[in-house]
């Protein structure tokens, strides 16, 4: 991992070190894998608001919630990740901060500057927290605004310290799945992301009981003031039409990969039946996905969590549905259809 810019890259050599000589290879090895939220126009907007209304500073954001739903682009990322090579790679350090900014919400560090918070905040402005070594004190300054917001007695400071403790436990489990390296075949990709997307929902399933004991152990008025400081009100109740619209984009961007292989690597008749076969198996995965999609925004800390534990087993699931054939798919080909399918993803192919 690297520091450029104060941004934490992984390097991939395999890609990144092809000669500078050749263009098409030179724009490969400058590439780079954001995810597609975090150049999307809803990550644009919620980053400019948060920056002039709210003081927040969270601005590795790649997974994020819009409206209910949690990683919008799933499918997009999953698919663009597993067939197309990068040399670089920021999306995986990120989206492990942002799923323990999906526990805490609002009250999470990275989104507060010290002149919202009274105080100084955790390091921000591009820095993965969790895989780059910097969580130190990262659950204590969520546990402190909740224990200032609500006013916790005796017994719920014991359940929010329970809390806290199943939080340090889920940056563990999260810190254990950081990538040291980039795999450079599709199969390796999609192994790597089934490992990395299991992590995440591991860490939710730890928080989330502990979570639900604290938030049950509330008076009715300290729920409110939980619920008031986790509400955004530009996703409260947002864009039910885009996400409607990204639900269907799930489905309609599955096709043109496969194109571009077949054109690339000129299939036997049986690499062709294989071919389908994923072909198949990358339909069910986005039908899948496609139902995972969310309808009403999650008013409540819980409710946050259980939309993403639900999104993320639907993500292991479709993952499960599509590297088995893809295993077959990619053990049908030739060393040198090999080197083609690993790298279609170069601009001028």
């Amino acid at each position: 991992m690297h520091n450029i810019n104060r941004t934490p890259i992984l390097r991939n050599p395999t890609f990144a070190n092809l000669s500078s000589r050749n263009p098409t290879t030179r724009s490969l090895s400058q590439s780079t894998f954001h995810g597609s939220f975090a150049q999307s126009g809803l990550a644009g907007e919620r980053k400019l608001h948060d920056h002039d209304h709210h003081h927040r500073r969270h601005f590795g954001v790649v997974l994020g919630f819009v409206g209910p739903l949690f990683w919008p682009y799933a499918f997009q990322d999953l698919s663009d990740y597993t067939f197309l090579p990068y040399a670089y790679d920021t999306f995986w350090p990120y989206a492990f901060d942002d799923v323990f900014a999906g526990i805490y919400g609002a009250h999470a560090p990275e989104y507060y500057s010290s002149e919202g918070a009274g105080r100084t905040a955790a390091p921000t402005g591009g820095n993965s927290r969790i895989c780059s070594g910097q969580e130190q004190g990262l659950t204590d300054f969520p546990i402190e605004r909740i224990a200032q917001q609500v006013d916790p007695d005796q017994h719920q400071q014991a359940l929010l310290d329970d809390l806290k403790a199943a939080t340090t436990q889920a940056v563990s489990i999260l810190q254990a799945a950081c990538p040291s390296e980039l795999p450079s075949t599709p199969t390796g990709r999609i192994a790597a992301m089934r490992t990395r997307v299991a992590a995440m929902l591991q860490a939710v399933q730890v928080a989330r009981p502990a979570l639900d004991k604290f938030y049950q152990s509330l008076s009715d008025e300290q729920k409110e003031r939980f619920n008031v400081i986790d509400q955004d009100e530009e996703t409260t109740g947002q864009r039910q039409a885009d996400i409607a619209d990204l639900c269907q984009r799930t489905k309609r961007n599955a096709g043109p990969l496969f194109d571009r292989t077949e054109r690339a690597l000129h299939l036997s008749n049986d690499q062709d039946a294989a071919l389908k076969d994923l072909k198949e198996a990358s339909a069910k995965a986005a039908d899948l996905l496609k139902a995972s999609c969310g309808s009403e925004q999650p008013l409540t800390p819980t409710g946050r969590l259980v939309a993403m534990e639900e999104r993320l087993n639907a993500i292991v699931q479709a993952l499960d549905l599509v590297q088995a054939p893809l295993e077959k798919f990619y053990n049908s080909l030739s060393d040198e259809q090999k080197a083609r399918f690993n790298r279609l993803g170069a601009p001028s192919i």
